[in-house]
Parts: C-alpha cells; structure tokens; sequence
C-alpha cells in the first residue's frame, strides 16, 4: 500500500533556510499539532475555567461529585450523557488534585459533534508529515551541497545501530555514493534517519524482531548512560568489561544514581537492563542480530523497506 499525501516540496526561500552548521540537517520528529494537542489544548482551557469555579464551593470535590455522580443533586448534569458526565468528572477531580491538566477524555461533551478521535489515523498522518520533512530536509541538504543525483537512481541507505555509520548503495557511479556518504556521516544526520525509519515503522516491518529492538535498546541505554559502546567491550566471565577491567553494569548502576533525573527509578531500569546485559554477555554480542536498518531514496522521496505500507512518494520521472 503506498500512501501518497499530494505533498509537493518548493524550494525554500533564503531567509527561511536553516545554517546546519554544527547541527544535524536531519529531525527524526518535527513539530506539527496532532489531533490530540488541539483537543488537549480545548480541554485544559476548558478545565481551567471551570476549575476556578468549583473552587468557589466549599468542598470542590464534593460539588464535582454532585454535577456528575448525584442525580438527586440541583447541580446535576442531566444535559450530559452518562459517558459524558464521566469524562468530566475524571478531568475536574484531575484539575481539583493537581491544579493542572494531565488527565484527559475526549469523550468530552465539547466534541460531541465532532468525528470521534482515532489514535491509529493520527499515528499515520503523524508519520507522513514527518516523512515529508526529512524528504525535504534531505532535498536541502543535498542542494546546498552541491549533490545532484539522476532521476530514477533507486539509492538504499543502510545505517549500523552501533555507531550509526551509513552505507549507500544502488548506483554504479562510486563518487556520487562517496559524496552522500560523507555528507550525511557528519553531526546527527544518520542518528536522525535511523531514529526516522524507527518511527515510520509498521507491525509487519521484515526489518524489526523483538530481539534486535531489545538488544538496540539495551546497547543505545548504556552508551547514553556510561558513554561506553558494548560492541567494543570484551566479555570476561560472562560479564562486559572496561579496558581496566571494570564490570560495565557496575559503571552504569553508579551513573544512574548520580544523575538526579535517574536515581529514583534506577533500581528499576538496573532490573530491567542487567537482566538483559547479562544475557547477552553469556550467548555473546553477535548471538542477537544487530538492528541494522534500510531505507530507499528515490527522486528526492525516502522509501520505506520491507513493509506493506509506504510512507513516501513512489513514482518514476520520464
């Protein structure tokens, strides 16, 4: 299935063009307001509001109780649908704890007569904006480099997981791959891509297993936490070892409650991952196939590999 979104990329004006000096040209994720930011934004305004007037009551969580729970009440919501009163009821006693959103239901009478909410729609149109950027992303950043690549050239990028090296293959001209290799093996630009075709993923991807996700998780986790790469540490009685010696996991449980942001769940996240780090040092790295991951390029359009639908725009030029 290939899903076309009728998006055409311009060329952008100078002043709008972003200096990727230094940064990544890249962005796995790009802004954009989903479904569910706008009817989350219309219900925290909402909720707002009326939680400054239940806190007019004497005892606000019983006035709540009241609208929502107590037909013999004066303040019942009668107007309301069963489904509806429980959608306001769950948001106000949110707002009534906290002081703040966090909580919502878009079974809210707000959006009574709106198109009921569907996750798994968004999730796609989520997916083709994002696509669209990183396929203009690329245009710009082949353009300002000076890279030309002949229509019709079905290109395929192949990054490693584990250092996040590129590979170009699909044309017979080696200096035109040469060139896009070392372009785009520059800042974040591969680390982006590779978190990019994560993203666009489907459950019938040929290209994810649930052991290789795991094992790309657990090696991504300890090189962001200890800043140390399991593929180039030794096993030694069936542990990952530093160069002096030192048990990897005993690096990472010391780092994790270093780190205030970590410390509180890192008994937990320890668990989880020694676990699996222990696993994986006694079959060996190479017993769990890496995550390496394709993806096709062809003109100008990112084209998803090994699974149903396509997120991209596939189509040969005359």
């Amino acid at each position: 299935m290939n899903i076309n979104t009728s998006y055409t990329a311009g060329a952008s004006n100078n002043q709008n063009r972003i200096d990727y000096k230094g940064q990544s040209a890249i962005k796995s994720t790009n802004e954009v307001m989903t479904e569910s930011d706008r009817r989350m934004k219309i219900l925290d305004e909402k909720y707002q509001k009326i939680n400054e007037q239940n806190k007019r009551f004497k005892n606000p969580h019983g006035h709540i109780h009241d609208k929502y729970r107590n037909p013999r009440s004066p303040y019942f919501r009668s107007d309301l649908t069963k489904v509806e009163r429980e959608a306001a009821y769950t948001m106000e006693i949110g707002w009534a704890n906290s002081g703040k959103g966090g909580q919502y239901d878009f079974n809210d009478a707000i959006f009574r007569n709106e198109k009921r909410y569907d996750p798994t729609q968004e999730s796609v149109e989520k997916k083709i904006f994002n696509r669209q950027k990183v396929n203009e992303q690329l245009q710009d950043l082949f353009s300002k480099n000076g890279i030309t690549i002949p229509k019709n050239t079905n290109l395929t990028f192949t990054i490693d997981p584990n250092n996040f090296k590129l590979v170009v293959s699909g044309s017979k001209d080696e200096s035109l791959m040469k060139q896009i290799e070392d372009l785009l093996n520059t800042t974040n630009n591969t680390r982006e891509l590779f978190f990019h075709i994560m993203k666009s993923r489907n459950d019938d991807s040929t290209q994810f297993t649930p052991d290789s996700l795991a094992k790309f998780h657990l090696v991504n986790q300890i090189k962001t936490v200890t800043g140390y790469n399991l593929k180039d540490l030794s096993i030694v009685n069936g542990q990952f070892v530093t160069d002096n010696g030192t048990n990897i996991f005993d690096i990472y449980t010391e780092e994790l409650l270093k780190n205030p942001y970590t410390a509180e769940n890192a008994r937990i996240a320890a668990s989880h991952y020694g676990a699996q780090l222990f696993d994986l040092a006694k079959n060996g790295f190479d017993s769990i196939p890496d995550l390496v991951l394709s993806i096709g390029y062809q003109n100008g359009f990112l084209q998803d590999i090994g699974q149903k639908e396509n997120y991209g725009v596939k189509k040969t030029i005359d």
